[in-house]
């Protein structure tokens, strides 16, 4: 009798112990969850054509981290930074280092399509969260999307279309397309090509320089013997600014009307380009001077944090990181699986406008806004003349 009741008493005493341990745990568990640091890794453009806009998207991520006492979700976070040289092989083995050695969370990047092409398939694969901060092929959002891929920037599609319409019935009938050689370059070239003949213009000539052309010369020689009623030119990063240059040292500017994408009308191709810049018309997602008062925050927290005013990858960078906060809130998790649930059609208020992400192609539905360059108190600025509201990328490619 007596074993017995010793024997009960040992059983429940090991029961209140296992009990208590496990509310131990699990109160350690859920703080120690909360401590942990979220890693987010980088792939950006660091060097080349393409390093100020990988700069400006940093800068404005790391302007959130700083509004928000460096966490997303209310946890801290690491970042980690790798350089793909705007080379998919490159680009590959940083992805590589980042997924494999430092298991990051999240991936943020890149700026090329090219790269975006070439991680696509080990995202999917691994099954790790990409918020595609820049690089705006069109086959992300078609044939080739994935659930694990996020773009908070912009498609080719929208932004060579953007602009079209506008164009054809306000500055000219016939166009000459320049572009540089390479998937960005076709994708914006064809959108705007489909846009402007939709609205009753015609393409008669298009060219496509190599990527980091420096001198425009035969180019703009062309431009001169088509002597087009617009020239529609994409060119993004130091090849922009020196096209814009050498168009009006050329001699074309005020003969024939230069327009373009959203490019054309960011600062950072016009501040660099200075008078030159003057008179372009573009369809452009962002502009310090947009009025909203999200971007009247944003503006005036930017320039105290680097003392110059923030442009378009600026506003990306800063974007991606309230996705990423926005998610973590919303999933109340870092799980990937209970976070792709929460990003397929978030929306939020962006410096740029209201923004939803398409669950039907992971891309954003925005507003653009067409704009012309004006000199204003001795500084060309982008002026708004016209917002075209929700521009929704089409679920499939209208070519095929």
């Amino acid at each position: 009798m007596r074993k017995t009741k010793w024997k009960f008493i040992g059983v429940m005493l090991l029961i209140v112990v296992m009990i208590l341990s496990a509310c131990g745990n699990s109160g350690e568990s859920g703080d120690a969850a909360s401590q942990d640091k979220i890693k987010i890794g980088f792939i950006l453009s660091d060097s080349g054509t393409f390093a100020p806009l990988s700069e400006n998207i940093k800068n404005g991520f790391k302007l959130y981290l700083e509004q928000n006492d460096n966490k997303l979700g209310g946890r801290e976070v690491e970042l980690i930074f790798e350089d793909d040289e705007a080379n998919p092989q490159v680009a590959l083995r940083k992805y590589k280092n980042l997924v494999g050695s430092e298991k990051v969370n999240f991936l943020v990047g890149p700026i090329s399509s090219s790269v975006v092409y070439a991680l696509r398939d080990e995202v999917e694969k691994d099954k790790v969260i990409l918020i595609d901060a820049n690089a705006a092929g069109n086959d992300l959002s078609w044939d080739l999307r994935s659930d694990y891929v996020i773009r908070t920037s912009f498609s080719n599609w929208q932004n060579g279309s953007s602009a079209g319409s506008y164009i054809a019935n306000n500055i000219g009938k016939t166009a000459m397309v320049i572009a540089p050689d390479y998937p960005a370059g076709q994708e914006v070239a064809s959108a705007f090509k489909e846009s402007f003949e939709a609205s009753g213009g015609k393409v008669v000539k298009e060219v496509y320089p190599k990527l980091g052309t420096n001198d425009f010369a035969t180019y703009l020689t062309d431009v001169s013997q088509t002597n087009p009623d617009v020239v529609y030119a994409f060119f993004t990063g130091s090849d922009g600014i020196r096209f814009v240059q050498q168009y009006n040292d050329f001699g074309l500017k005020g003969k024939i009307p230069l327009t373009g994408p959203m490019e054309f009308g960011d600062l950072l191709i016009v501040e660099p380009s200075g008078d030159s810049a003057e008179g372009i018309v573009s369809g452009i997602i962002y502009s310090p001077w947009i009025d909203n008062e999200e971007n009247k925050q944003f503006v005036e927290a930017y320039q105290k944090m680097y003392n110059k005013l923030p442009n378009t990858f600026s506003v990306q960078g800063y974007d991606s990181a309230l996705i990423i906060d926005k998610a973590i809130k919303e999933a109340g998790s870092v799980d990937t699986e209970e976070l792709v649930k929460v990003l397929k059609g978030i929306s939020f208020d962006s410096p740029r406008g209201p923004i939803t992400i398409d669950p039907k192609t992971n891309n954003p539905i925005q507003n653009f806004y067409i704009v012309e360059n004006v000199k204003k108190d001795g500084q060309v600025v982008p002026e708004v003349i016209e917002t075209i509201e929700n521009v929704t990328m089409p679920e499939t490619n209208p070519a095929k």
